[in-house]
C-alpha cells in the first residue's frame, strides 16, 4: 500500500483557504487484483477531508490497465472536480500533487515534461530507417 496525501485548498479573498469537509471519491477506473490475488472491484471509496482540507489513504498501487479516478466536491459544489491519476508502489508517503494525472480513456500521462515520453510510433519509424540507412 502507499501513503497518499491529499492537501486540497481554495481562493479566498485574503489567500489561499483549506477545503475544510469537502466530500471526496477515489474509484478505480476498473477492477484489479492485488499482489496476494485478492480481486478488488470498482466500488467508490467516499469520504471527507479533515478541517485543513486534507487526507491520507493508503491505496494499492495502480496497475497497467487501470488508474484511479478522485473527485472532489459535490454536482453542486463550484470547486467540483475529477482527475484519474497513477499511484506508484512507493515505501514512503507521496503527495497527490506530485502524483501522475493520466487520460481516463488511455490511462497515458496527460503531462509529463518530459520529451521522451511523448514519442510516438511515427518517432519509432523514423528512428529504425536512420538506423537501417
Amino acid at each position: 500500500m502507499t501513503q497518499v496525501k491529499i492537501d486540497i485548498g481554495k481562493l479566498d479573498a485574503n489567500g489561499i483557504v483549506d477545503l475544510a469537509n469537502d466530500p471526496i471519491i477515489i474509484t478505480p477506473t476498473k477492477r484489479f487484483t492485488t499482489s496476494t490475488k485478492k480481486i478488488i472491484v470498482n466500488e467508490p471509496l467516499k469520504t471527507t477531508l479533515d478541517q485543513h482540507g486534507a487526507i491520507t489513504l493508503n491505496l494499492p498501487p495502480t496497475g497497467t490497465d487501470w488508474a484511479y479516478q478522485l473527485t472532489v466536491g459535490n454536482d453542486k459544489s463550484p470547486h467540483n472536480f475529477r482527475v484519474t491519476f497513477d499511484v506508484p508502489d512507493s515505501a514512503n508517503p507521496v503527495s497527490f500533487a506530485d502524483l501522475v494525472t493520466v487520460d481516463p480513456t488511455t490511462l497515458t500521462p496527460t503531462t509529463t515534461g518530459n520529451p521522451l515520453a511523448d514519442i510516438d510510433q511515427s518517432d519509432v519509424v523514423w528512428a529504425l530507417a536512420a538506423i537501417r540507412n
